[in-house]
């Protein structure tokens, strides 16, 4: 499996979860401008922006630290387009979804909710 198929695997795994946790998933890899986002999906009344990371256990960093303040920025960015373009004035937020493969190839997901929670620029609500 190459890195494009690990990452969209990736993503199947987490929109599995989420939608078994009774989110639902409104849209997968949405094209806005100049960026994507991997998953659209409303969590009760809330719409949720979801950057999904996978990685395997023994790689140098784990997934949901790789999101950095470049990706956060333009994350936002990204959001607020998809947003605006669907005239969306609800609650909302960005979450991250770490996928991790471990050593027995089972995966595993995790959510971190909010990740632009009390930075500037970031959670609209």
């Amino acid at each position: 499996m190459n890195h494009l198929e690990f990452g969209a695997s990736g993503e199947d795994i987490a929109a599995s979860y989420l939608s078994r946790m009774g989110w639902r998933i409104l849209g997968r890899n949405v094209r806005v401008g100049r960026g994507e986002l991997d998953i659209i999906a409303t969590d009760g009344g809330e719409l949720v922006i979801v950057e999904v990371r996978t990685r395997r256990i023994g790689a140098i960093s784990p997934s949901e630290t790789t999101v950095g303040p470049k990706k956060i920025k333009n994350l936002i960015k990204t959001a607020r387009r998809y947003v605006n373009s669907i005239s969306y004035n609800g609650n909302w937020r960005i979450d991250v979804a770490a996928v991790t493969v471990t050593s027995s190839g089972e995966w595993r997901v995790e959510i971190f909710e909010d990740v632009t929670r009390g930075m500037e620029g970031g959670y609209m609500g």
